[in-house]
């Protein structure tokens, strides 16, 4: 059976694509970019790098960082409220206020250390509760405007005071392209890397590079090159190191496998700038206990060995967690909840004054609820993006990156 993400393309299917290759599913964006990569120079030393991770669903930040000491909280969700700690579902107290989830445990030596930091009460300023357009909104950075053509971190990467020229700057661990890269820096998106190859060996891979060598059209020629060194250098990468996630400690699960094959790249000093994952699992209308037990579980496990695995490396990534919105305050009658507002962002590594929550708390009291229903939006999502690109990766000038928005005062986790 052919394996995902492995490139198998007739002339015609080449020049179909115009660039988007890998049967569909290893592909990298189309526009004005393309000419340029065939000037790219060779893989540099990664330096700072962002990874931002998506729960898609809508999570619920109020049983991920738990007020426990709220009655409103309490009250509100008589099933499944997460209890005080060290009782029966007990959170694992953070600062006398707050509390993370029990099955977030793996976390805590990050917290501790001050590597992993939370801010409360954030999101998008619009109120859509649609999944798909709200969505949109945190993947374009343009909440409110349908039109807009490219994500914000595809953006930020033409932003970057100097331009990457890696085949592998930016990365996505997913089976298509997201919304929230797409643009006109190339990107190389894979769900296992092992596979991002041409098919049918060496025969395959003369075939590819002749035709886009005989190619006259610019954006051609330069779309081939950009696939050719990007399978090359994921190759070389693939030879070093364990080869599966549980063999470098990594507990087993598919966020493990994502965390596990970026680690591989930044390791290898191959260039990456920026990083993506997604994890979905987060619409908890229904049995939200066992279910958020489970996917909390395995994205902590997965971030704890993922930081433990860069090693002295793990202070140059920073890793920002997002959602679409979070999830009523009341909880429903499946023993779940609905779609909500306000919900939590994490920061990890990567220079975080951690060990701290930040935001400004809303209250859960009916006069401060958003719609009479849900957290409130205290913290605009661009916010906590602005600091990190500005920060972390030096980006100042982010006119482009979010248009129309303007920073308020700084939260400080960096």
């Amino acid at each position: 059976m052919e394996q995902p993400n492995q490139i198998r393309l007739s002339r015609r299917d080449f020049l179909k694509v115009s660039g988007t290759v890998a049967a569909g599913l290893a592909f990298h964006t189309l526009p004005q970019w393309a000419w340029a990569a065939a000037t790219a120079a060779a893989p540099a030393s990664s330096g700072k790098v962002l990874i931002v991770l998506f729960q898609r669903g809508a999570a619920d930040g109020l049983n991920i960082v738990v007020p426990f000491n709220d009655p409103i909280y309490q009250k509100s969700r008589p099933t499944i409220a997460m209890g005080l700690p060290g009782r029966d579902k007990g959170v694992l107290d953070l600062d006398g206020r707050f509390g993370l989830h029990p099955s977030m445990a793996p976390l805590l030596p990050l917290w501790k250390s001050g590597q992993f930091a939370v801010v409360q009460a954030v999101g998008s300023p619009e109120g859509t509760r649609s999944h798909f357009d709200a969505q949109d909104n945190m993947e374009t950075g343009t909440p409110g405007v349908k039109t807009t053509p490219d994500g914000w971190l595809n953006r930020s990467l033409l932003s970057f005071p100097k331009r990457p020229k890696s085949s592998l700057a930016a990365v996505s661990v997913t089976p298509r392209l997201p919304r929230i890269l797409r643009g006109e820096f190339p990107v190389t998106t894979f769900t296992n890397m092992q596979s991002y190859k041409f098919f049918g060996g060496m025969g395959e891979e003369a075939t590819f590079d002749a035709m886009y060598e005989e190619s006259i059209d610019k954006l051609l020629s330069g779309a081939g090159k950009e696939t050719r060194d990007s399978v090359d250098a994921l190759q070389k990468i693939l030879g070093d190191g364990p080869q599966k996630a549980e063999d470098a400690g990594y507990p087993k699960s598919k966020e493990s496998q994502s965390f596990f094959q970026l680690a591989r790249i930044i390791k290898a000093k191959a260039g990456l700038r920026v990083g993506f994952v997604d994890i979905g699992g987060w619409d908890d209308h229904i049995q939200e206990e066992n279910r958020l037990q489970k996917g909390l579980g395995d994205l902590s496990g997965a971030i704890a060995a993922f930081y433990e695995d860069l090693g002295d490396q793990a202070n140059d990534v920073l890793s920002v967690s997002m959602t679409e919105f979070g999830r009523t305050l009341q909880e429903n009658g499946n023993r779940g909840t609905d779609h909500g507002h306000a919900s939590v962002m994490m920061l990890f590594g990567g220079g975080v004054q951690g060990g701290k929550v930040y935001g400004k708390w809303p209250g859960l009291e009916q006069e401060n609820l958003f719609e009479g229903r849900d957290l409130q939006v205290t913290t605009d999502f661009r916010q906590v993006l602005s600091e990190a690109l500005s920060n972390h990766l030096e980006v100042q000038d982010q006119t482009n990156i979010f248009p129309g928005f303007q920073q308020g005062t700084s939260l400080g986790f960096i």
